[in-house]
């Protein structure tokens, strides 16, 4: 979990609150824990059949939004995104 939460780059309060839809609807799993414990998270088999599903729409997506963009802009944006997140990270 803190790894993950690390390289999400978002709190680890914040991480959990937003796994816990998830975990109720049968689509990951968390194991461990406890105070200072050493939590895991897994994609359960309803968890990966929903990403099957969900994955054909989001192509789409982007697709659309390059489309829109451009592949110069488009990279562009991701370049700047990976800054911010960087030089987040570093403070």
């Amino acid at each position: 979990m803190a790894e993950l939460s690390d390289w999400l780059g978002m709190e680890r309060t914040t991480l959990v609150r937003n796994l816990r839809p998830l975990q109720r609807k049968g689509l990951i799993e968390v194991s461990g824990g406890g105070r200072g414990g050493h939590v895991e998270l897994a994609i359960t088999d309803e968890g990966r059949a929903a990403l099957r599903g969900m994955l054909p729409g989001w192509r789409s997506a982007q697709e659309k939004v390059v489309a829109t963009l451009g592949k110069k802009r488009w990279s562009a944006i991701l370049g700047d995104l990976e800054q911010v997140a960087t030089k987040l990270k570093t403070r």
